[in-house]
């Protein structure tokens, strides 16, 4: 609940005069983590709050749209908060299973939405399967959407008639929503919490990141053991991103919590994180790759946590870890603490060629010295640099596309990806969209993906063709020599963009298994089979199909209780 770069291509305190009612509970605050035997709770701000279930047990079932390779940590963190107050807990992935026998076998008292635009028609089904099973076993059963949807859309409480929805972190407010039902009591007045009486909420964050429970990994592996072939283990360090990206949600979540004193960044101890890891990799011995899902893993170019971690991650826990950051972080200085630490790889964003469209249009701030020195960098210091640059952008021509493949071929980036602008609700790029007549202001986002045709006006269908041909073969022409360029020209004007997209699948798995994540990749011929397949239906599906299947993109996540990070 409540809504990585995965930008396009990746909270603290309460105001002080807040009064929780009968959801602030008294007691001294605890450092709580993952089935402790006794969890207190704290009303101090920024402090998780949990109780135990003295309350009685409650079944709260957590229902996210579709899974890939990344662990939908949201769900896995409240999952966490959830059990140490003493509920049970089980995960439901509407791509790959039948919810109508989920609620059968689990009979859930609660059911947690973990939504994203694009996936808005799924849960709709699946609501309409929960409340016809409540309806037939006369059950009462309460139903809550988190996620960046409904934190952008608050208007899918009434679509959907839903109990409540959470805006932001749900970490405090999951526990405090379930704690109130069982009692009978109203939702109102919790932080967070949005119902169809009190459509402005109380904002809350939540500051303290050691008092998180650690991610309820079992929820996920009961849901899809496959997830235990991919030696991947993701983790945060960090809540928060302080930039301005124009395409990205992270500003306008800014804008939304930002005031009253709470916090925008937040960091976990390093003792807390290595814990954490060291515990994982112990329970699930196939841990062979780290992932850090935050949005900017190191901000200050001067870091005192970063020194920290890099003289305790390699000795405590040793294994080769990804994270993102961005060209003006990536001093000397942070590569060498990178590597020091164990770093095999960084997803650093190029976004544009043209430094007019990468600077002006998506606010980056990023001259070309700066991004040519921090890729050289990441070279010297042997970090393999994943590159995304996104195409088709409002108030772009066909002309910066090309120019940000070229820009980026002359990066020479260890993984080079080009993908489709696609507007989400609530970004100033957008807005700007729809300002200068590229979109309606009634469009409907379920419809857009990163992976096909730009859904913005301005270009003619070649353009269109040519710029999503680009996005699946420019990555396999920034690795070829300079004798095979001319071919790109050939090709893309070529409706066959389907063709196109098996070979761009098949060139992002390569390099994201060699180059990104070098030795993640699942053991066995079957495994692996498995995982091809699952990149080729992540990129290959059509909008057309995405209307009433699986959902491509996944929106930038906000907070810890988003479905993916």
């Amino acid at each position: 609940m409540g809504g990585e770069d995965i930008g396009q291509g990746n909270d603290p305190g309460r105001p002080a005069d807040v009064h929780f009612g009968e959801y602030g509970l008294a007691g001294k605050p605890l450092k709580i983590k993952p089935m402790a035997k006794d969890s207190l709770c704290s009303s101090a701000p920024g402090v998780i709050n949990l109780q135990k279930g003295n309350l009685g047990i409650m079944r709260v079932l957590f229902v996210i749209a579709d899974l890939y390779f990344s662990e939908p940590l949201g769900a896995m963190v409240l999952s966490g908060v959830c059990r140490n107050a003493g509920h049970r807990t089980k995960l439901a992935i509407l791509e790959k299973q039948d919810i109508a026998n989920l609620l059968g076998d689990f009979s859930p008292d609660v059911i947690a939405y973990s939504a994203m635009t694009p996936d808005e028609h799924l849960f709709i089904k699946a609501d309409a399967t929960v409340r016809r099973w409540a309806l037939h076993n006369n059950r009462r059963v309460l139903r809550i959407m988190g996620g960046a949807h409904p934190t952008y859309f608050p208007d899918v409480l009434r679509k959907m008639n839903l109990d409540a929805i959470c805006a932001g972190d749900g970490e405090n407010a999951i526990v405090r929503v379930i704690d109130a039902f069982a009692q009978g009591k109203p939702l109102e007045g919790i932080p967070n919490i949005i119902t169809p009486t009190q459509p402005n909420f109380i904002k809350e964050v939540v500051e303290d990141m050691d008092a998180v429970p650690y991610a309820d990994r079992d929820l996920i592996y009961d849901a899809a053991p496959e997830m235990l072939d991919h030696g991947i283990r993701s983790f945060l360090t960090q809540k928060g991103c302080p930039y301005k990206c124009t395409y990205c949600f992270n500003h306008a979540y800014n804008r939304m919590f930002k005031g009253d004193g709470r916090k925008i960044m937040r960091r976990r101890s390093v003792d807390d994180l290595i814990t954490e890891i060291k515990d994982v990799a112990q329970r699930y011995p196939v841990a062979r790759f780290v992932r850090f899902a935050d949005d900017v893993f190191v901000v200050n170019k001067e870091d005192e946590w970063l020194e920290e971690f890099a003289e305790r991650y390699p000795k405590e826990v040793g294994l080769p870890f990804y994270c993102l950051i961005r060209c003006n972080a990536l001093t000397e200085n942070v590569a060498r603490l990178l590597q020091k630490a164990g770093c095999k790889s960084i997803g650093m964003s190029i976004e544009a060629g043209s430094e007019r469209v990468r600077n002006d249009i998506m606010k980056r701030n990023m001259p070309d010295a700066m991004m040519k020195k921090a890729f050289e960098l990441a070279r010297q210091y042997r970090i393999n640099a994943w590159g995304n640059s996104i195409l088709a952008a409002p108030g772009t021509t066909f002309a910066d596309d090309m120019e940000s493949f070229y820009f980026a071929r002359s990066l020479n980036a260890a993984c080079p990806t080009f993908s489709i602008f696609a507007p989400f609700p609530g970004t100033d790029l957008t807005k700007q969209a729809v300002k200068l007549g590229l979109l309606d202001e009634n469009f409907d986002f379920s419809a857009v993906s990163c992976w096909d045709y730009s859904v913005l006006r301005g270009y003619t269908q070649k353009e269109r063709i040519m710029q999503t041909n680009l996005a699946y073969l420019g990555q396999l022409f920034c690795k070829l020599p300079n004798f095979a360029q001319p071919l790109l020209k050939v090709l893309l004007p070529l409706p066959i963009t389907r063709l196109y997209k098996v070979i761009g699948a098949l060139a992002m798995s390569y390099l994201l298994g060699t180059k990104v994540f070098p030795g993640a990749q699942p053991r066995g011929l079957l495994a692996l089979l498995r995982a091809i397949k699952t990149a080729l239906k992540y990129m290959t599906t059509i909008n057309k199909e995405r209307e009433t299947g699986t959902s491509q993109m996944r929106t930038p996540a906000v907070g810890l209780a988003s479905p993916d990070y």
